[in-house]
């Protein structure tokens, strides 16, 4: 063993809604969570690392994103001494789970009323939270590590240009779709798991507003908490599997929002029968556990020591508004023919698609981003949620190869921060905070300016 031994320890805590909180508010179309799919709750899970001089910790939430996070970064400072640039939080971007702390201020997201459910609700999150990050310091033993990159084919580019002259969300099969599997893996000195950090570019998506078989719109962990949950059960031991969101910006699960087509050629979205796509994101979930375990078995290489770099600047990006006058909440039901779905026309009815000019601003949106270097691995951390092809460029020109980049990671967040070539397009994406077409270069540039300071300073 080295003089330093390193060590890692890992937790995982229930987050769901307890019975007395529910029914609470979804963040999108006016109805609620009625309940938690049995045997599918969310959780928060915690990694920490700890090589002697520096002490480093992931932790996942099965949300949307990362919850009031300046409250929880000041708590987790306050009780173990992790500064925020030591923490790498993330949501897995679960859209089957409420948002207690809306994780967009502007753009198409429509912000949520803080309701005293909600109150209560993040103040129990954070509580578990903070105890996750101490069962898993409490449970920190001398360690190995090891990083490899496998396949899972289960996303696909959603950004789909149609018939009638407009892209919409669908199943680009041709579109640039990173299918990159990333893992770092733990193990104690006989061998076992202690745990596992998944990277994986896809929205969590296949239980957005869906009812179960019984008619109720539930709360569940979806294809990442399926996937970590097959894993965890697979090397038992007290296992802990977390799972980050990639560069998930225009990416779904490939099964996500069968569409339609009416006799005019027109796209809209159809419905699921109720339980559908629960069973289905069970299945995904599944399937992408057992290609994360290839991955993890794959990782043969293991080293008993190292280093932890940490680094984390704001990334400005161009801002752009709303017309003054527009009907945001009518506009966004528009842009993928949803407003069929929600009953303002029949189907096969004609209707003027007028998709409205963003106004540039002279506002610069604050971005936060992070660097962690561990030897010969980096995780590019970004607050929002990234096309594929940004990510792509930033692995093309990072100077440490083994770059995984994490997404939603806190505030300041911009949402949706499209590639150069998708401007003009008009998908959903490009009615948020940041200017479409302008950004490859200001990410890039951003992540280069840490990994100078790594490097130089």
């Amino acid at each position: 063993m080295s003089k330093n031994v390193f060590k890692a320890g890992a937790a995982k805590l229930d987050i769901s809604p307890t019975p007395d909180m529910l029914p609470i508010e979804l963040a999108f179309n006016g109805s609620a969570y009625e309940a938690v799919k049995e045997g599918e709750g969310i959780t928060v899970r915690a990694v920490v690392l700890d090589n002697g001089s520096d002490r480093f910790l992931f932790e996942a939430f099965e949300l949307g994103s990362v919850p009031d996070p300046d409250r929880l970064h000041e708590l987790l400072f306050k009780e173990f001494g992790i500064d925020k640039t030591h923490a790498l939080l993330s949501g897995t971007h679960n859209h089957a789970a409420p948002h207690p702390i809306s994780h967009s201020k502007g753009g198409m997201k429509m912000p949520m009323e803080e309701t005293e459910n909600l109150k209560r609700y993040t103040d129990r999150i954070l509580t578990q939270a903070v105890e996750a990050v101490r069962q898993a310091i409490s449970n920190m033993r001398p360690a190995k590590w090891g990083f490899g990159e496998g396949k899972s084919y289960i996303n696909i580019n959603r950004d789909e240009h149609f018939d009638d002259g407009y892209w919409m969300q669908g199943k680009n099969w041709e579109g640039c779709s990173d299918k990159t599997l990333a893992a770092l893996k733990f193990v104690d000195y006989d061998g076992k798991l202690i745990a596992a950090v998944l990277n994986y570019a896809m929205h969590s998506v296949m239980n957005f507003c869906a009812q179960d078989v019984d008619g109720k719109v539930k709360i569940s962990s979806s294809i990442p908490g399926a996937a970590c949950n097959f894993l965890e059960n697979y090397f038992g031991d007290g296992a802990v599997v977390l799972w980050q969101s990639g560069a998930a910006g225009n990416q779904n699960p490939y099964m996500a929002y069968c569409n339609r087509y009416d006799c005019n050629g027109t796209m809209y979205a159809s419905e699921n029968l109720p339980g559908v796509t629960y069973v289905t994101a069970r299945a995904l979930g599944e399937q992408h556990g057992v290609d994360a375990l290839r991955t993890l078995k794959s990782i043969t290489d293991l080293r008993d020591e190292i280093s932890i770099k940490a680094y984390e600047t704001m990334i400005y990006l161009p801002g752009q508004k709303f017309p003054e006058g527009v009907d945001r909440a009518y506009h966004r039901l528009m842009v993928d023919n949803i407003l069929v779905q929600r009953g303002y026309y029949k189907p096969g009815e004609k209707y003027e698609k007028n998709l409205v000019d963003m106004i540039p601003t002279d506002e610069k949106v604050p971005m936060r981003a992070q660097l962690i270097i561990f030897d010969d691995v980096a995780f590019f951390g970004v607050a929002c949620e990234l096309y594929n092809e940004i990510a792509m460029l930033c692995k093309e020109v990072s100077p440490i190869k083994k770059l995984v980049v994490t997404t939603h990671i806190g505030y300041p967040s911009v949402g949706y921060v499209l590639d150069d070539a998708s401007k003009g397009h008009k998908v959903f994406q490009s009615f948020g905070l940041v200017r479409e077409g302008e950004s490859n270069a200001l990410v890039v540039d951003g992540m280069m300016s840490m990994f100078d300071k790594a490097f130089y300073e």
